[in-house]
């Protein structure tokens, strides 16, 4: 049985600046882009700034997100260009696309936590297009290089 949502209005009530949310799998080569930059920003120490990891459920990221004012959220994604960036507004999501390497993409999940009230202050997304999606650990070159640029530009948001 699912537990209850105490607080289905997330903004009414924001506790937090902002977290990092890195999605994916360690153990799929590139999809573990997400989680190795959550672990380089919570190395970083950075006051008001909390790093997470998930796997892309739906329900572990609108709690992930749940009270902050605002959530950068890291993915790998399926794309032409191995490591190349990409950023978008929640609003720029469109859940008939899907641009995550997970079944159930991001922007579906965007579109259940408007339907829930469970939505950040603000939503802000990377992705980062991957090589190499199967069994085994470490990123491929050009997905590793493109980890300490996603890492400044979260930076440089949450600052800015």
């Amino acid at each position: 049985m699912f537990g209850a949502f105490p607080d289905l209005d997330s903004r009414a009530a924001l506790t937090e600046t902002a977290v990092v949310i890195g999605i994916g799998n360690s153990f799929r080569r590139d999809d573990g882009v997400g989680v190795v930059v959550a672990e380089q920003i919570a190395e970083c120490g950075v006051p008001g700034l909390r790093a997470v990891t998930a796997t892309g459920e739906p329900a572990a990221l609108l709690e992930a997100w749940n009270k902050a004012a605002r959530a950068l959220v890291v993915d790998a994604a399926v794309g032409p260009t191995p490591g190349c960036i990409r950023r978008f507004a929640a609003a720029e999501l469109d859940p008939e696309v899907v641009v995550s390497s997970h079944a159930l993409g991001l922007a579906q999940t965007v579109a259940l936590g408007r339907a829930l009230g469970r939505m950040p202050g603000e939503l802000v997304v990377f992705t980062v297009d991957v090589a190499d999606t199967g069994h085994g650990v470490g990123l491929t070159p050009a997905v590793a290089a493109a980890v300490p640029k996603v890492v400044d530009a979260i930076l440089a948001e949450f600052r800015g």
